[in-house]
């Protein structure tokens, strides 16, 4: 008999561990930047705390998934909480990514107040993979797919899918911030700099798909 509560608390500390990391390094990436850009000017400090916050709501995910996890151990089932850590911890990592853009955007702001709205756009473009690593883990923790994949074993494979897919978000990070570079270079270029920046969610989409495919029809 698989064991509910061991799950469970592996899951809970899935989702908050792995997310946390990302979180961690996402934001000492941009706190790097950071620190760089209020030594030349100290009155961008409240804007490098805003681009810092940016790759932090990826921990924010995963300690309420870790919460969600530790309220519905008694109804859950025990792979869905094992899957939904997996999903939100895995996915979470994308924060790496986001660090990686928001320190480019904020060295751009730094030149350039005037690219803040263009730079902001390019640097939340990653997060997109956490949320669809939240929106499984919730899916598989309220019982959406009750009696079918959200109640077996199957709910690893959801996991993963959609949790190792959401690493996509490192490669959109690292395009994203390039296009920040370019873009303000020249601000014609962000439509096609967006093109570029948007095409590593491909894989995370298919992530999110398979990984609902598989709690409908496993």
């Amino acid at each position: 008999m698989v064991d509910a509560l061991l799950l469970g608390a592996i899951g809970a500390g899935l989702a908050v561990g792995l997310a946390g990391l990302g979180s961690g390094i996402g934001a000492g990436i941009t706190g790097a930047s950071g620190a760089g850009v209020v030594a030349e000017d100290p009155n961008k400090f409240g804007t490098a705390i805003v681009f810092q916050a940016l790759p932090q709501t990826q921990g924010l995910y995963g300690f309420l998934v870790a919460i969600l996890i530790l309220f519905v151990f008694k109804t859950a089932s025990p792979w869905a909480m094992f899957g939904a850590g997996l999903a939100t911890g895995l996915a979470g990592l994308s924060a790496i990514g986001q660090g990686i853009a928001s320190a480019a955007g904020l060295g751009a702001v730094a030149e350039d107040n005037s690219i803040f709205g263009k730079a902001m756009v390019f640097s939340v473009l990653p997060e997109t993979q956490a949320i669809y690593g939240l929106l499984i883990a919730i899916l598989l923790l309220v019982g959406v797919f009750k009696g079918a994949g959200a109640t077996t074993i199957a709910a690893l494979g959801a996991g993963f899918a959609v949790g190792f897919a959401g690493l996509s978000g490192i490669g959109q990070g690292i395009t994203a911030a390039g296009a920040i570079g370019a873009t303000a270079r020249d601000p014609d270029a962000m439509g096609k700099g967006l093109v570029l920046a948007v095409m590593p969610e491909t894989f995370a989409i298919f992530g999110l798909l398979i990984a609902i495919l598989i709690m409908i029809m496993v």
